[in-house]
């Protein structure tokens, strides 16, 4: 099997200001996609971009909340341009109406993240990649 790791692979944004968490989804979807990392809203402002596909974005950031980090990207960007996957503490009905794509209660698993991922990017199924 060749890696995928090819100037094309969809672009993700990580942003979540626990550190071990984020840099452990980061090293679980380097396999696949190329990440960026963001520990705060500021950052993630900062790292977005129009090559963005997909951000993973924790609902409780200190500072700029997900909400207002979300609100940016949505004006900065066209909203069918990427998707968005909320990640939360605890399951709220109130996200689906913040129009994101996804909600994911933490803790997430592996399993959790890929197959948002996938299924968001509209990505290849692993087991058909050479």
């Amino acid at each position: 099997m060749t890696q995928t790791h090819t100037h094309d692979a969809p672009i993700v944004l990580l942003v979540d200001d626990e550190a071990a968490l984020a840099d452990s989804l980061a090293l679980w979807l380097e396999r696949r996609y190329r990440v960026r990392v963001a520990y705060t809203g500021r950052e993630a402002l900062q790292s977005f971009d129009d090559d963005v596909d997909l951000v993973f974005l924790d609902r409780n950031l200190p500072g700029l909340s997900g909400e207002s980090v979300l609100e940016e990207l949505r004006r900065r960007a066209d909203p069918a341009s990427f998707g968005v996957v909320m990640l939360s503490a605890t399951p709220d009905d109130e996200l689906t109406a913040l129009l994101v794509d996804d909600v994911l209660t933490k803790p997430v698993t592996k399993g959790d993240v890929f197959d948002a991922a996938a299924r968001l990017i509209d990505d290849t199924p692993e087991a058909t990649l050479d």
